[in-house]
């Protein structure tokens, strides 16, 4: 390779990390979407370049967690913890890291892929996944897309589990008749709240800035340090660090639609349903039309086919639908 055409390529990876740096910010005007546009089709081979180098980290992250479960030194959610890598593990990861795909692994660009600190949890499942973890012979855990759960120290009387972000359904279900031995109770932390329960089935989600629980049956009590109060079945509660917020009536059926492969929406606007369908499907979907993020739907959507609802919602609002490399979605 000439020095010409190995200073051509170093532009070229120079300019994909600019892209992806200015992707992730999501602060795109149209002339920058169409600047994007020209530059994957200058450069076909490029994205699929990165995505390759995360590939081959993700391998790697996958399978230091295999060997360190294998050796009983699996990580506890905290990611400062020292780690006794293989010498060849170690020597590909640092690699890795001069070389500057840490970054790609540590914040994905658009969330197109985990990120490395996904595979700190005990638990975790990825984009469209769904993952099942019992906890007992009467105590389940079901783990929606994009959902990482932390093991609480096991207690005498309570076993649960921290959801450190995503959704899960927490079903503690009777014991069996003549069952003699003490009940032990479930519980789920998630941000500054607790729930517990003996015998219940109730979901969780946590985006981040909030959390929503929801009774579906039986009975939770939550804790938190502005309020105690016990949930029933059909009521929800919505809180973040500072406040909680009345607890509401809701349909249960509608919460838990997701257990059954599908996205419920009454009335919601638009932009809320392309970030939800970006929970389960791999890449990305960006809306760049405010007004048409306003509409509101009243839609019940497969979660198997959510590139034909892609297209669906673009031929309802006559929107122009973009199809970019890495399963990134132009909605305008």
């Amino acid at each position: 390779m000439t020095k010409a055409e190995v200073d051509a390529q170093s532009e070229e990876q120079a300019q994909a990390r600019a892209w992806l740096l200015r992707l992730r910010g999501g602060n795109l005007c149209p002339d920058d979407v169409r600047a994007f546009e020209q530059w994957c089709d200058d450069h076909p081979s490029t994205s699929h370049l990165l995505r390759d180098t995360w590939g081959m980290l993700r391998t790697a992250a996958a399978e230091i967690r295999q060997e360190e479960l294998a050796s009983g030194q699996a990580w506890k959610g905290n990611v400062s913890r020292t780690h006794a890598l293989r010498p060849g593990r170690r020597a590909f990861v640092g690699f890795a890291v001069a070389a500057g795909a840490s970054w790609l692994a540590l914040r994905p660009p658009l969330s197109l892929w985990p990120a490395l600190t996904d595979y700190a949890a005990d638990y975790h499942t990825g984009t469209g996944e769904q993952r099942r973890v019992a906890l007992s012979d009467r105590v389940v855990v079901e783990m929606n897309t994009q959902t990482r759960l932390d093991m609480l120290p096991a207690l005498q009387a309570v076993r649960g589990v921290e959801l450190l972000a995503g959704e899960a359904e927490v079903v503690a279900a009777a014991p069996p008749a003549g069952r003699s031995d003490p009940l032990r109770a479930v519980a789920l932390v998630a941000g500054k709240g607790r729930m517990q329960a003996q015998i219940a089935r109730f979901n969780v989600r946590n985006s981040g800035d909030q959390v929503c629980v929801t009774c579906v049956s039986g009975s939770v009590a939550f804790e938190h340090p502005r309020q105690r109060l016990t949930l029933l079945a059909g009521q929800q509660l919505v809180y973040d660090d500072r406040e909680v917020h009345p607890v509401s009536q809701v349909d249960p059926a509608e919460v838990m639609a997701w257990r059954r492969g599908v996205l419920v929406f009454n009335g919601v606007p638009l932009a809320q349903v392309v970030d939800e369908i970006n929970r389960y499907r791999p890449g990305k979907v960006i809306l760049r039309n405010a007004a048409l993020g306003e509409n509101r739907i009243q839609a019940q959507f497969p979660i198997a086919k959510l590139d034909d609802v892609i297209n669906m919602l673009g031929r309802l609002y006559g929107a122009r639908v973009t199809k970019l490399p890495g399963n990134i979605v132009l909605l305008s």
